[in-house]
């Protein structure tokens, strides 16, 4: 990672919410560099927070440059979540002391900030603009945050909500059970969640978890009937005939897909490898 990209990230002349601030930017530097612990990193990265007299106004720009690294320096996806994990154990002190609420276990904001930033993944928006999330770039972005995600939920979930491992499934579902889905866009986000978060996804899958994300065709044809909802929804992941929520069976189904389309002399040959490595982390 070279120095240009904390720079990027200092916010312009003081202007916090245009960045981060100087001290915050050279803590990680230093950390992703290995010239500073994991522990002493924590604790000089949060220090302008705690010496703020308003904690809640800039924090989202420290949470900002975290996130901006774990999707841009991919090499140091796994030392930044332990980075979170070791600011979530941090003792409270100064201004941050005032909260009603342990501040930095709780990490206030971080999670709403992730998901807000990253609406478009979790709506699948690429299957309306496919053109745009095609270049390498974006597919790199799409495929970081999964990583990240994946890591969390191997590491402390809760960073993320109670429900990050439910996305997880998601994506599975979205991928390999529509016939709709944008394989060469979609497939390397399985591959990242089997390959960082495989073993937790497959207890998962073992007993039965239900929940609106693991929602199967029969499901949405059921709801849209009801009228609950739209019905533009009748036809989603239209691969997989059986129930809804987590099973065993779902989870052989996702396994014979895989086969299928590494397999499948149509696709391109990076999607083909894809999900072979996606196989193979299935076990």
């Amino acid at each position: 990672m070279s120095d240009s990209w904390f720079e990027y990230a200092i916010a312009p002349d003081g202007i916090q919410e245009d960045g981060c601030r100087p001290e915050e930017a050279q803590a990680l530097r230093a950390y992703l560099r290995d010239e500073i612990t994991v522990i002493e990193a924590a604790k000089e990265i949060v220090r302008p927070t705690e010496e703020c007299e308003n904690p809640l106004e800039d924090l989202p720009n420290l949470w900002g440059v975290l996130q901006d690294a774990l999707i841009q320096l991919p090499n140091s996806q796994s030392k930044i979540v332990e980075l979170m994990c070791s600011i979530k154990q941090r003792p409270d002190s100064g201004s941050v002391k005032n909260s009603s609420t342990r501040f930095w276990l709780n990490l206030p904001s971080f999670g709403h900030q992730w998901y807000d930033g990253n609406w478009w993944y979790y709506q699948n928006h690429w299957r309306n603009h496919p053109d745009t999330y095609r270049s390498p770039e974006k597919l790199a972005q799409i495929a970081n945050i999964a990583r990240t995600e994946a890591l969390f939920v191997m590491v402390d979930a809760d960073v993320l909500g109670e429900g990050l491992k439910f996305e997880g499934l998601a994506r599975i579902c979205d991928t390999l059970e529509d016939s709709k889905a944008l394989l060469d866009i979609e497939l390397p986000t399985v591959q990242e969640w089997l390959s960082y978060a495989g073993p937790i996804l497959y207890d998962l899958s073992r007993t039965p978890h239900e929940h609106y994300l693991l929602r199967s065709c029969k499901d949405f044809r059921r709801q849209v009937k009801e009228g609950k909802i739209h019905a533009v929804k009748q036809n989603e992941r239209d691969l997989w005939q059986g129930e809804g929520g987590t099973s065993i069976e779902r989870w052989k189904f996702w396994r014979e897909r895989l086969q299928h389309l590494q397999n499948d002399s149509n696709l391109l040959g990076s999607t083909r490898e894809t999900a072979k490595i996606a196989l193979d982390a299935m076990g």
